[in-house]
């Protein structure tokens, strides 16, 4: 009998705190996975440069800044702020949704936009970002983009 009772105990308590466990082992895998999405909040910047003159000869490289914001709907959904700068000043040129995949540690909004489609690519690696603008459906390269996380 006191081998059942403490048996029950023991069940008892394991389940008490497993919870407290279970969230434990999100955190470090988030941590590992680039900190989560939270890291991603922010001001980056860096350069977007045009890889493919001749087919894009509108392109030009550019200075960046992208705003990340957290969008209010989807829990793996941020909203990004494509700012180039001109004579030191911001200008937007875009704001698109972006998905986060955590286990790839990538961003990725596909678009359409005045009869272009498009997707916007990036791999996180800590503070900085890696990422392609790309045509599709022939998925041409048009711009290759480095960003690093302002402080």
């Amino acid at each position: 009998m006191k081998r059942c009772s403490l048996v029950i105990c023991l069940f008892t308590l394991s389940a008490l705190f497993a919870p407290n466990r279970i969230a434990a082992q999100e955190k470090e895998n988030d941590e590992e996975h680039g900190r989560g999405i939270a890291h991603l909040i922010g001001n980056w910047s860096g350069e977007s440069i045009c890889v493919n003159k001749d087919k894009f000869p509108a392109c030009h490289d550019e200075l960046v800044v992208y705003r990340i914001v957290k969008a209010s709907d989807k829990p793996n959904l941020l909203t990004l702020t494509m700012d180039k700068i001109v004579s030191g000043k911001p200008e937007t040129m875009a704001v698109f949704d972006f998905v986060y995949e955590a286990e790839r540690q990538t961003l990725s909004s596909e678009f359409t936009k005045n009869n272009r489609h498009g997707i916007w690519e990036f791999a996180v690696k800590g503070d900085l970002m890696d990422g392609t603008l790309a045509t599709l459906p022939d998925q041409t390269i048009v711009r290759r983009i480095k960003v690093k996380k302002d402080k």
